[in-house]
């Protein structure tokens, strides 16, 4: 016994994970190495002293407290629980402690021994991760183009303001339902056809579609369809207005070469100025197709700051608009775009948006070269879990 009492002592000693031994009274009763050298104090300093009140943050030290007197009571001998520890630095550190009952010769327990990995890594990159995903959903939920995300039950996971007003329906009249409860018939369409292929290959696609909607009105939507792990993801931009343009503009070329088929036969010079209106026709045409083209395919700079103002997040055409790169971004705030003689409307803006929850002004930035450039700017304020943000939308003005 006497030799098996040294060898759990000599690895107790050497092991390079932290291990302690703690007596029911809550006292340190024995520390190894690598538990002094993790929390930077002396032997001396750490034995005898209450682990809970030397050692263990104070926001969760009682219920720690409890949990430790509660195993001591129970059946159970050996139990799991994560405890963040106090250095001697002042450095709090996250342990997963794995803790086995210590009992006498009779059964009776004399408190609890138990050894801990550090997972203060892990619960970091865990907390930015989530910190990340919520300030990426709140740029989705702002977005001007509509976004949703069907599961495999073809049901809406996730649907943003866009897209539910686009489908002409609340949020929560999508969200947790089929697509063919929400919308009847959809399953017998062609775009049906393109979402099966998307959700069975896993290949993107890109359509225009007309949808049908159930009060008999129509809509166009131009719909990029890419596969996800959680199912299939659907950007959508509502093209209904270049739609009729295009109708409108074709019906009446129709009508223009019907004319000019007409008179033809009557008066060749009514045939030749026809056909230099046609021309002319066909050009604006092609202008107003072209402009439509540029305008579907803008992407506004967005932003998304804190209740300071403070940048968390800045998309490519922010980048590219202002001249800066991301760390750049990242490491400014709201009135780095305003010229210095406008920079303290900041406070006061901000104020605004979070009485208001949104606003939308004309107003001059600064580039990073310095260039002045007008802009329209839309702002919205986003409450999450994790505090108040401001998603802002910029329009480059242009100069009349």
């Amino acid at each position: 016994m006497e030799s098996q009492s040294k060898t759990a002592k000599f690895y107790f000693d050497k092991t390079d994970v932290l291990m302690i031994a703690i007596s029911k009274d809550e006292f340190v009763e024995d520390v190894n190495q690598a538990a002094l050298q993790i929390l930077g104090y002396s032997k001396d300093e750490v034995l005898g002293k209450n682990w809970f009140d030397n050692f263990v943050e104070t926001k969760t030290r009682e219920s720690i407290r409890r949990l430790f007197h509660e195993t001591l009571n129970s059946i159970i001998r050996h139990v799991h629980f994560e405890q963040t520890l106090l250095t001697k630095q002042g450095q709090t550190l996250v342990f997963d402690f794995h803790n086995i009952l210590a009992s006498d010769a009779r059964g009776a327990t004399l408190g609890m021994l138990s050894s801990g990995a550090d997972i203060s890594q892990q619960k970091k990159k865990a907390e930015t991760q989530k910190q990340l995903e919520n300030r990426l959903q709140a740029t989705l939920d702002y977005m001007i183009e509509g976004c949703q995300i069907i599961d495999f039950d073809w049901r809406y996971v996730y649907v943003n303001e866009a897209a539910a007003r686009q489908g002409k329906k609340l949020k929560q009249e999508l969200l947790g339902f089929t697509m063919m409860q929400a919308y009847p018939g959809i399953d017998r369409t062609e775009l049906f056809n393109h979402l099966i292929n998307c959700m069975t290959n896993r290949v993107p696609t890109q359509i225009e579609n007309e949808f049908t909607f159930s009060d008999g009105s129509k809509g166009w939507f131009e719909l990029r369809i890419e596969p996800v792990p959680e199912g299939i993801l659907i950007f959508s931009v509502d093209i209904t207005k270049r739609k009729a343009a295009e109708a409108e503009l074709s019906k009446y070329r129709t009508r223009l070469e019907e004319v000019v088929t007409e008179r033809t036969a009557e008066c060749g010079k009514i045939n030749k100025d026809l056909t230099f209106e046609i021309q002319e026709r066909k050009k604006t045409e092609e202008g107003l197709k072209l402009r439509a083209t540029i305008l579907d395919n803008a992407m506004e700079a967005i932003f998304l700051t804190n209740s300071k103002g403070e940048f968390a997040y800045a998309n490519k055409s922010a980048q590219e608009a202002y001249g800066y790169s991301l760390d750049e971004l990242l490491n400014k705030s709201l009135g780095a775009l305003l010229p210095s003689k406008d920079s303290s409307s900041v406070e006061g803006l901000l104020k605004h948006i979070s009485e208001k929850g949104q606003t939308s002004l004309e107003m001059l930035h600064v580039r990073k070269d310095g260039v002045e450039i007008p802009v329209k700017v839309y702002a919205n304020l986003v409450k999450t879990m994790h505090g108040q943000f401001i998603v802002f939308v910029v329009r480059r003005l242009h100069s009349r």
